[in-house]
């Protein structure tokens, strides 16, 4: 652990040296491609879209930066991007690392701004199923690893190996909001599959982050299984004061992975509670900045129902929509309607995105000013793709104009 992999650097020599060595780092490096069609503005629904392609995403704590993992459909790996909040300064930040060479997603931005933290597939994975199962948000078969911002060098922070028949991983890393801990989720047993276990044992891991000459480093890793059944953890978010955590979760015995609840912990005393307690699928929580709200994903009132959830099929029938609630579970209230035939989202969505079937409500983020969130709004192709574009939705602007029949 703590090995550091840094960008390429072309040679200063003679033009025709210069020239094929260009050739060659072309050919190694990854490939870049930017629409120049963002950021796309649409006033009239209260909703800018900032690129596409993407999948999870986070929000600099100062607020001037959105990273997200964004797929290159010409080798279908993800690498992680910034952009500022007005479209403007889009970089790559992970395009010129050497390693990991596969997917680079579930982002957390460092307090400082100076890291990222990331889950990069392991090297080593060898078919397209693989590849599939290591992407963001799945993350089976990768490993945690921290960036530079500046993208010039990565240290790989976990130690898994590649084992297809029980495959260790990391999911959504989030750095502490004083940037000493780092936490995230990921399988530890996966031989045993049951009701309620669709997706094997996970758990949660809490670490000290230490950076020492300018390399990171984690010390005091604590493995955390909270609640009846060990089954589903995402840790997706910390409270202002570092001492609670968001967790999606399904943690009632026989409780159904694709019926998962927003639960909150709590680190010092262990405490575990279900904030909803529905048969939805309920992912993705963040607090909103003053700690009093929480805005999350879910299902409900959209009769999904899953054929399979092995592997990704769930993502042929997921559907979500962003709903905000209160700290303690209570007021619950939805905020968009992409998937209701008859509202100005929906029709906005088919019209302006794609004629999807269904739209996954994903990640989000509030900004510090709370009428303004950033959220991947996922689905699938016709072809059997999933996409997603990123999405910022101006709350304000679209409480005086939502509403169906518009």
């Amino acid at each position: 652990m703590g090995q550091s992999f840094g960008g390429h650097r072309w040679p200063v020599v003679a033009f025709a040296i210069a020239l094929a060595t260009a050739c060659i780092l072309a050919a190694e490096q990854r490939p870049r491609r930017v629409s120049a069609s963002y950021p796309k503005l649409f006033p009239d629904n209260g909703i800018t879209l900032l690129d596409e392609w993407i999948a999870d995403l986070d929000l600099s704590h100062d607020g001037k930066w959105l990273a997200y993992p964004r797929r290159d459909p010409r080798d279908w790996y993800m690498d992680i991007w910034a952009v500022r909040p007005s479209g403007s300064g889009r970089r790559c930040l992970t395009c010129d690392l050497t390693a990991p060479a596969k997917h680079r997603g579930s982002v957390s931005w460092h307090p400082s701004g100076g890291f990222v933290a990331f889950s990069g597939e392991n090297d080593d994975v060898r078919s397209r199923k693989g590849d599939r199962l290591a992407e963001p948000g799945i993350g089976l078969n990768t490993n945690l690893w921290v960036a530079s911002a500046d993208g010039s060098k990565a240290w790989r922070l976990t130690d898994y190996e590649t084992d297809v028949a029980n495959p260790r991983g990391v999911v959504h890393p989030h750095f502490s909001p004083d940037g000493k801990r780092l936490g995230w989720s990921g399988p530890v047993d996966a031989s045993t599959v049951t009701a309620g276990h669709e997706w094997g044992e996970w758990a949660l891991f809490l670490a000290d982050f230490d950076v020492q000459a300018g390399v990171p480093a984690l010390k005091n890793i604590r493995t955390l299984q909270p609640g009846d059944q060990h089954s589903y953890y995402q840790l997706d978010d910390w409270s202002a004061d570092g001492k609670r955590v968001l967790v999606s979760a399904n943690p009632r015995p026989g409780q159904p992975v694709s019926e998962q609840d927003i639960c909150e912990y709590e680190i010092d005393t262990g405490t575990f509670r279900a904030l909803t307690r529905t048969r939805d699928w309920d992912q993705f929580a963040h607090y909103s900045p003053s700690g009093r709200q929480i805005l999350w994903a879910s299902s409900r009132g959209l009769n999904v129902r899953f054929h399979s959830i092995e592997g990704v099929n769930w993502r042929r029938e997921i559907k979500t929509e962003l709903w905000m609630m209160n700290r303690d579970g209570t007021g619950a209230r939805r905020l968009t309607f992409f998937n209701e035939s008859g509202w100005r989202d929906h029709a906005w969505f088919r019209a302006k995105v794609a004629k999807a079937d269904g739209v996954f409500a994903a990640d989000n983020a509030f900004f510090p000013d709370p009428s303004r969130v950033a959220v991947a709004l996922a689905y699938e192709t016709k072809q059997g793709q999933w996409n997603g574009v990123l999405a910022i939705l101006d709350l304000a602007r679209r409480a005086t104009i939502a509403g169906p029949g518009q």
